[in-house]
């Protein structure tokens, strides 16, 4: 859930296509619709293979893409006990879960229950500039807040222990108000899970119910029949082991189970690759918005300025060209994506992270690029 390094991680992409140059996998004969050239395969497989280790014991891969094929596979082992890999396994998709929660707030708009040019103090009070932050300021990282999740007094217990007994929405709230903010509103674009924390607490008081309730529920009426918001530690079954990448030597950790409202409406979600495949497509054509919204939607903020473009809409990202959202959290780490004009989806979950780094970015991105290799245009 906290992003710090991703912007590493996409120039650690931008090292290895200066380094590689991948050939074009359209160069390849055409193989039967739907089905991936064996070469094409062999190479992929063999990228995924080699992200497993240093604390990765597996991989899932899935691609969608009319025109290279498709593929659904797992790799290495789902736990340290030798269990394969499978696709099918419920895993944590972390800041993805960001992208959930900017749908349900953009329908809202779309009833007329909400406007993007609401006032934040309107439904969370003593919040530092909470009359001038707008819902759109919220939903583009553009508030300017401290990000709850980086401070020590949370995040050093969270370290501890991952069930953070006695944590509760109020503990953030109160290390929020308690910062002052890190810019004014609409003045830059900064990532912070406080934006999304705080959403989740507009729609529970524009909806009247809870945010997990409104966002399973969304999750159903697209299909996505695995995809659940669990507010215990629990995992259902069946699942990935998720293991904590190591700050010392010693032994990863199992933190399977952790505490599901420290991320809450930024970064709780659990679902599985073969949902989340379905998903990017969703995510990348607007389903569920007006034309209007959705346009909207697609206005980008950059978060960096060299490198591999990398920006910020509405509760989605832009790496390259491709569209969708990455995340990271405690024993998991994950990309989702959907490049328009190809209709291809690719989707990589590994199940180790520590909440910071993105493991999953460097194979997507030796993916994306051996699919497409000017997918990921440099500023």
């Amino acid at each position: 859930m906290r992003v710090k390094l991703v912007l590493s991680a996409l120039v650690a992409v931008g090292a290895v296509l200066l380094g590689t140059a991948p050939a074009s996998a359209t160069s390849l004969q055409r193989p039967a619709p739907g089905t991936m050239d064996p070469a094409l395969r062999s190479r992929i497989d063999a990228l995924a293979k080699a992200a497993i280790g240093n604390g990765v014991t597996g991989v899932i891969v899935g691609i969608s893409d009319p025109v290279n094929g498709n593929l659904l596979a797992g790799y290495g082992t789902s736990d340290r006990k030798g269990t394969p890999m499978t696709p099918d396994l419920h895993y944590r998709i972390a800041s993805v879960t960001k992208t959930f929660t900017a749908t349900a707030v953009l329908q809202l708009v779309d009833r007329h229950r909400l406007s993007l040019d609401d006032r934040l103090s309107r439904y969370v009070r003593g919040i530092p500039n909470g009359d001038r932050i707008t819902v759109r300021d919220l939903l583009a990282m553009r508030s300017g807040l401290y990000d709850y999740a980086d401070d020590p007094s949370i995040y050093g217990p969270y370290q501890q222990d991952p069930l953070l007994p006695g944590y509760t929405n109020d503990t953030a709230l109160k290390v929020i108000r308690d910062h002052a903010p890190l810019a004014a509103p609409d003045t830059v674009t900064h990532y912070s899970n406080t934006n999304y924390l705080l959403l989740g607490l507009i729609m529970e008081k524009v909806t009247g119910e809870p945010a997990p309730r409104t966002i399973e529920r969304l999750a159903r009426r697209s299909g996505l029949t695995s995809t659940s918001f669990p507010t215990t530690p629990d995992m259902p079954k069946p699942y990935v082991h998720g293991y904590l990448l190591p700050t010392d030597p010693g032994p990863d950790r199992d933190v399977t189970r952790s505490n599901m409202i420290y991320p809450y409406t930024a970064g709780a979600v659990v679902s599985t690759v073969p949902d989340m495949l379905r998903y990017a497509s969703q995510l990348g054509t607007g389903a569920g918005l007006s034309p209007a919204t959705f346009r909207e939607r697609l206005t980008w903020g950059p978060l960096n300025d060299t490198g591999v473009r990398f920006q910020y809409g509405l509760g989605i990202t832009q790496l390259g060209d491709w569209v969708g959202h990455n995340g990271s959290i405690f024993g998991y780490s994950d990309v989702v994506t959907y490049l328009s004009s190809a209709k291809a989806s690719v989707v990589v979950m590994v199940n180790a992270a520590d909440g910071e780094q993105v493991p999953a970015m460097e194979l997507w991105g030796k993916i994306v690029t051996t699919l497409y290799p000017t997918s990921l245009p440099t500023w």
